[in-house]
């Protein structure tokens, strides 16, 4: 019994005996029930924490739970073998044979001789699939609604992502309406218990990461398993990522299937209340512990009122005045931004070791203060305002006269603004379009709308609910543009684990899906402040992605990550306090357990050129 059920059981029972106590009546006789049945349920219905081994690679089986299914199961089985892992199928009380035609066609079978329900299948398969050595199942129906030609796509995202929770996002475009207002329901609820978006709770075609579902000593034996290893997973900060799969919908006289309508949704809203009692009663439950890529909405700190404030005042007193209220802003933020303190603190460890939490978070607070000053100072002024020294200058200039345009790939280090467009003409200017995410609550957005047409950018907007913005992306770079974006951020679930100073950290595949369909080149850049208006903007050769039919993409995608990780990597040894990924980075990879690619050099290393962020052999120092 855990900490949190004996306060939950604790607090129930003060509400039965008061009540008790005062003499139930009419009106408080279903408080008095429902609180009774929440402690029958902690009491007898939580199972122990299970933990399970979790080696690395991760090594999937494909799990099938099944009741009746004869009709379909050999064929699921059959088919889903032929993507190289093994099956299990848990025969749940099936008296039509199912279990022995599972047998036959190659998978291993594991029978419940009585039906305990979907749930009890499920877990009863994750423990099987454990003590045969497997770190992780993907879960699919029986009666033929998903199609196994979607296994190896969560096959691949359980390698990126090891220890997240992959759940298929069905499209319900020609489903009933019922099936569509069933999903946003349910959806609901899972936000309200968790304050996390989940694309689709109802879905089965699921891959879990075995030992942390184990570990929730879950109670729901039915269909609610499916809803409560969704809540208790994200509750323990284990992420959902939504994958999108098939679905195929027999004919009613064809489709066999165990769900009760009346019993089970009953069941399901029941768990639905206890877990939404569970998260009021208990303080841990109000925040959720996880944030992944997803959970940012574009909103900004501060105002733009408060931004244009400090511009005025850099106008009126100087450069210095306002880099001081900058630094006045970075101490407050050392203070009173703890999550963002603590979000710094791997990065810390691994490249600041010499400085406390508290100095090390000063100076990449205060760097970041300065950065946006300047930010503001470039929207307003434009380049002139700033001196610079130029590495890799050339490949700049050569970026702009590309026919086909070309992609300036930047990092969250140093100013990106400053070194898309130091020193360039307006013509060039009018070729450069920015990718960034908008939200109502971006201030950035108006600062750039505000900017004087000779050097304000074109402004491709990414959404968060729509992902990467490809096709728009693509377009803009067969028209002759030059697309400026960040490679070290997810938007969507398409990414690649690559090393990253010396740690596994999952970095976009987008970009370079991008440049491999738009046939452009990839510059990496980055600006570096080196004192007040001062900055060296950082270079590399272009990188031509295109694709070898002889190879796997996926490979090649990592090889050209690793070669941009290579080059950030350069940058931040060579100014560690302008880094500006305020959380850790290489969390948003399994907390560090994923795989590093080896055995293949990097794109840098195949081309033979040095990261940017390396000591130069040559600069050009100019004014802007």
């Amino acid at each position: 019994m855990r900490l949190d059920d004996l306060v939950v059981i604790a607090l129930l029972a003060a509400v039965v005996t008061l009540d008790v106590a005062r003499g139930v009546d009419g009106a408080s006789l279903p408080v008095v029930l429902s609180a009774a049945g929440a402690i029958l349920y902690l009491l007898a219905g939580r199972r122990r924490a299970e933990p399970a081994p979790f080696p690395i690679p991760p090594r999937p089986a494909v799990l099938i739970p099944t009741k009746d299914n004869i009709g379909t199961l050999a064929d699921i089985v059959t088919r889903a073998r032929q993507h190289g892992l093994p099956v299990l199928v848990v025969d749940d009380g099936s008296t039509d044979g199912s279990g022995e035609a599972a047998r036959k066609a190659g998978a291993e079978v594991i029978t419940h001789p009585k039906n305990k329900g979907k749930g009890a299948a499920l877990l009863t398969g994750m423990r099987a699939a454990a003590r045969l050595g497997h770190t992780h199942v993907i879960c699919l129906d029986a009666d033929g609604q998903h199609d196994p030609a979607d296994i190896p796509a969560f096959a691949a995202a359980i390698e990126n992502e090891p220890v997240a929770i992959f759940a298929g996002v069905r499209d319900l475009s020609t489903a009933p309406e019922i099936s569509r207002f069933g999903r946003k329901f349910s959806n609901f609820w899972i936000w309200v218990e968790t304050g996390w978006r989940v694309g689709d709770s109802q879905c089965g075609f699921r891959a879990y990461p075995i030992a942390p579902v184990l570990a929730l000593a879950m109670g729901g034996g039915r269909y609610e398993l499916e809803v409560e290893v969704l809540t208790r997973a994200l509750w323990t900060g284990v992420p959902v990522r939504d994958i999108p799969c098939f679905v195929y919908y027999p004919p009613k006289e064809e489709r066999v299937t165990s769900f009760r309508p009346f019993l089970d949704n009953a069941r399901i809203s029941w768990m639905n209340a206890l877990l939404v009692i569970e998260r009021i009663l208990w303080p841990p439950r109000w925040w959720l512990r996880i944030r992944g890529p997803e959970a940012w909405n574009g909103e900004s700190r501060g105002t733009g009122g408060g931004w244009r404030l400090v511009l005025l005042l850099k106008r009126l007193f100087g450069r210095r005045v306002a880099y001081g209220i900058g630094t006045f802003l970075a101490a407050w933020y050392v203070a009173f931004a703890p999550k963002a303190r603590r979000g710094l603190e791997s990065y810390r460890a691994r490249m600041l070791p010499a400085r406390s939490s508290y100095a090390a978070s000063f100076a990449v607070f205060r760097s970041f203060a300065h950065a946006l000053l300047d930010r503001l100072t470039f929207a307003a002024d434009g380049p002139a305002a700033f001196r610079y020294v130029r590495e890799g200058q050339e490949h700049l200039v050569g970026a702009f006269s590309e026919p086909l345009g070309a992609i300036l790939l930047g990092a969250h280090v140093g100013n990106i603004e400053v070194a898309a467009g130091s020193g360039e003409n307006a013509p060039r200017m009018k070729k450069l379009h920015v990718l960034r995410f908008e939200a109502p609550g971006d201030h950035g957005r108006a600062v750039i709308a505000e900017m004087p047409e000779a050097w304000r950018p074109n402004v491709i907007p990414v959404n968060m609910a729509e992902g990467f913005s490809t096709l728009t992306v693509v377009r803009a770079l067969r028209e002759g543009a030059v697309v400026a974006m960040m490679g070290d951020r997810l938007v969507d679930d398409r990414a690649v684990t690559v090393d990253f100073l010396g740690a596994p950290c999952r970095f976009p595949a987008g970009p370079w899906l991008v440049a491999a369909l738009a046939r452009v080149p990839v510059i990496v850049v980055g600006a570096f402040q080196e004192g007040p208006g001062e900055y060296r903007v950082v270079a590399a050769p272009p990188m031509t992605c295109v694709f070898d039919r002889k190879r796997p993409r996926d490979d090649q995608i990592r090889e050209w990550a690793q070669a941009y990780a290579d080059h950030v990597g350069a940058m931040v040894r060579r100014y560690p306090t302008q880094f500006y990924n305020f959380h850790d980075v290489w969390a948003n990879q399994a907390g560090g357990l994923a795989r590093a690619p080896s055995g293949a050099p990097s794109e840098g290393a195949r081309l033979g050129t040095p990261p940017i962020g390396a000591p130069p052999d040559g600069t050009d120092r100019t004014e802007g």
